[in-house]
């Protein structure tokens, strides 16, 4: 017997099944996308169980008559490639004609479609790969496919899906998405009964940004526009106000496909120039229209990334466009980098414009810390701070006592709105005020443990979320409780923050709880509730902490420097950098050559 054989039919589907279907939200994405390809201009989607238990999307498309139903759920079938040269002009959202029987090979499916034209439709079952029909009945236009028991002959696959709430904030997003792509059909979302989400269908992508991030954050987008030989572009980004933690909530449209790209994120980032806070990302959704020469969609199995023939110009067209709609917003970025054409002319008598590249350069060369990543490293003398293992023994402190105690470092001023400029002894101290922050949060959230410390507030805080957010405050709901927040479900896609933990109080916990509940969505829980609660309270203190450029009055420093000594760690944050870098006074005596 040969060892190399041809693989069953069914077992093939499987296979590519595996590439195709990896949750309910891929089958809905499948879905949702043929029917937008089949001229749909309503578009209703119905979830049980997550999607687990069924998947329904109805349209009004153009139906299939019975043959094209036949072909549709046969492998490689497709009604929008004919040749070679057609893989090259692809504008249509699906072409590869794996979707309908991938999934067949996985759950059971049913489709009922009837074309305009005809006075009574037909009906086809696939089970396990299995086809029955089509058959004959009755129905309006268009086309119904339902899709029940996912993964039922799989149950390796059923295992590893996550919870009913996680797998409905993916089907739930990918339906945004698809939304924001096609402002010009009403998309519907149903689950276990209750709308999650609906659309107008007027063509305005505003309206579709207001449902999904609330009427009040929709009025922090400007709009952006653009149109060159080869890039036409349009859209909204948020202004500096509306941030978010990571990059997630910025959609990218070219020819209608979203997709993720970093060359576009960075685009968008550069635009913005130091605009933004440190740490924090913009929000957008802006289409780009190419030629479709132009765009390679076929890099991925998902057709979530495209390749530019020509990246370079794709990426100065939106950063300008970006500039250019801040600006006239009454936002003007100030770059981070010097201009690369002209070169910077002299500032006016009196004005101080900041160093330019020569003393940029110059500092380099003066600078007195060439820190060391490792903190068992020493270089020139500077040191990290670490104080004795028992503060309670005789053990000689890192800090020679002259006026002030060793664990009392007096505040001396403030460097760059992100460093404290202290003395303790003789030795000058550089405090990363974030870090310090953190730690001292860290510090009063250990303290609370086991405990309910919380604050309840006046007037509960509304938080629009998206769907994967609202899925991870439902998720972690216990854990967040059992630090102090008391988050209650509003709608179905907003939450009514009623209390914080005690430790928050005179911060800004609103966007602290923003970042955390970002943090959340992509947060793999550890399975010990010990470890769960532990990085949960070092994710709170990261947040709640006091930011870098933040200015402080000198009471605010000289309390952040006390709170920081009384830890059990003040020497690292949370993440194990450090907080304190020394500098001794034989080592500044050194560098002026005393």
């Amino acid at each position: 017997m040969p060892t190399i054989h041809v693989l069953p039919e069914n077992l093939a589907n499987r296979i590519a099944a595996g590439e195709v279907v990896e949750r309910p939200a891929s089958v809905v994405k499948e879905l949702v996308e043929n029917a937008i390809d089949a001229g749909a201009t309503r578009v209703e989607v119905e979830l049980r169980g997550g999607g687990r238990d069924l998947i329904r999307v109805t349209d009004n498309g153009c139906g299939m008559t019975p043959d094209d139903l036949s072909m549709a759920v046969q492998r490689f079938a497709t009604s929008k490639v004919a040749d070679v040269e057609d893989l090259e002009r692809i504008l249509t959202m699906g072409f590869r004609g794996e979707a309908l029987p991938s999934i067949g090979a996985v759950a059971q499916l049913r489709i009922t479609t009837r074309p305009v034209a005809m006075d009574e439709g037909s009906t086809l079952v696939v089970e396990g790969g299995v086809v029955r029909g089509p058959e004959r009945t009755g129905c309006p236009p268009g086309t119904v496919v339902e899709v029940a028991r996912l993964f039922y002959n799989t149950p390796a696959r059923l295992k590893f899906l996550a919870t009913t709430a996680t797998e409905r904030g993916h089907c739930v997003a990918w339906v945004q998405y698809l939304a924001l792509s096609r402002p010009d059909i009403a998309f519907r979302l149903v689950h276990d009964g209750q709308v999650l989400f609906a659309t107008p269908g007027s063509g305005e992508l505003a309206a579709v940004v207001a449902t999904i991030y609330g009427s009040a954050a929709a009025r922090d987008f400007i709009p952006v526009q653009a149109e060159t030989e080869a890039v036409s572009l349009h859209g909204l980004i948020s202004g500096p106000r509306l941030t978010r933690a990571t990059r997630h909530y910025q959609h990218f449209f070219v020819n209608r496909r979203f997709v993720r790209s970093r060359q576009l994120s960075h685009a968008l980032t550069e635009a913005y120039g130091l605009l933004l806070p440190p740490g924090k990302s913009p929000v957008c959704a802006v289409h780009l229209t190419l030629a479709p020469e132009h765009v390679d969609p076929n890099v991925h199995p998902t057709k979530i990334e495209v390749r530019f023939r020509h990246p370079h110009v794709v990426h100065t067209v939106l950063q300008q466009a970006c500039e250019e709609a801040l600006a006239a917003a009454g936002f003007r970025a100030l770059t981070q980098r010097p201009p690369r054409t002209s070169p910077v002319s002299p500032p006016a008598a009196g004005v101080f414009a900041g160093p330019d590249l020569e003393q940029q350069r110059r500092a380099e060369r003066l600078r007195v810390n060439p820190f060391a990543e490792s903190l068992d490293e020493r270089e020139d003398g500077v040191e990290v701070f670490a104080p004795p293992p028992d503060r309670g023994t005789s053990a000689t402190p890192l800090f020679v006592a002259h006026e002030e105690a060793a664990d009392s470092p007096e505040v001396l001023g403030q460097l760059a709105n992100r460093y404290i400029v202290a003395r303790s002894g003789h030795d000058l101290l550089l405090v990363d005020q974030h870090r310090a922050a953190e730690r001292v949060l860290l510090h009063a959230l250990e303290a609370s443990a086991g405990r309910l410390v919380r604050q309840l507030l006046a007037v509960p805080l509304s938080l629009e979320l998206t769907p994967a957010e609202a899925a991870a405050v439902e998720d972690h709901r216990q854990a967040l409780a059992a630090l102090g927040f008391e988050l209650e479900a509003f709608g179905p896609s907003a939450s009514l923050l009623r209390s914080i933990p005690a430790a928050l109080v005179g911060e800004d916990y609103e966007t602290a709880v923003r970042d955390l509940i970002s943090d959340l969505v992509a947060w793999e829980a550890p399975s010990s509730a010990e470890r769960r609660q532990e990085q949960l309270r070092a994710m709170v203190a990261c947040h709640g902490a006091t930011k870098k450029n933040c200015a402080l009055t000198r009471e605010e420093m000289q309390r952040l420097i006390r709170d920081l000594m009384a830890t059990d760690a003040p020497a690292v944050c949370p993440h194990g950098d450090p907080i304190i870098v020394s500098f001794p006074l034989s080592l500044l005596d050194r560098r002026f050559r005393r």
